[in-house]
């Protein structure tokens, strides 16, 4: 595990490691191909294209998958990237250390509440712990009120909305992490 840490809103341990293709992709594949995912992640073909896309991921620099698991059960995968290394970078101004993610969550099945606030306040920790970490983006779908409400809670700041290549996209912001900014 890169990061671990107890969170007592929700009473249980919140941790993220890379992700492993081996172990991880099957339950992947089965959440993307989700009525509840379909319309935003795009990512519904054949397994062996899901599995390539994340095997380039390992090998490039600029991006990173990472699995989130609570209390030891895989409940989500952050990609984040690299903002220069992306179309995001056409659209707003951006400094070389500034990352963006996609979150995606596993079929709410046992529902924890405040659980999905605390995975992505979990990996700000995580990622703000960096020196070099100043800001995070996110690129919602316009239509994915979701989404967009989960940013909001958890204290993003809405700078745009842009048309990218394959989105119409409301543009989020996060500065350098201040715990006060999370509404639970």
């Amino acid at each position: 595990m890169v990061h671990s840490e107890f969170v007592d809103s929700i009473n249980g341990t919140i941790a993220f490691k890379p992700l492993n293709l081996k172990n991880e992709l099957p339950a992947i594949y089965k959440w993307v191909n989700m009525d509840y995912t379909l319309e935003y992640w795009q990512m519904n073909g054949h397994y062996s294209q899901l599995y390539a896309i994340y095997q380039c991921m390992e090998h490039n620099p600029y991006s990173h998958s990472f699995a989130g698991f609570f209390n030891g059960m895989l409940v989500c995968q952050f990609d984040v990237y690299s903002v220069f290394a992306d179309e995001l970078k056409d659209h707003i101004g951006h400094e070389d250390n500034d990352c963006g993610f996609h979150l995606l969550m596993s079929p709410n099945k046992v529902p924890v509440h405040g659980l999905t606030i605390a995975i992505v306040k979990s990996f700000l920790n995580y990622y703000f712990s960096f020196p070099e970490a100043k800001r995070m983006f996110a690129e919602p779908d316009v239509n994915n009120k979701k989404s967009i409400e989960l940013l909001e809670r958890c204290g993003f700041e809405k700078l745009k909305t842009v048309e990218m290549s394959y989105k119409k996209a409301h543009v989020y912001v996060f500065e350098k992490y201040d715990p006060s900014q999370i509404i639970e």
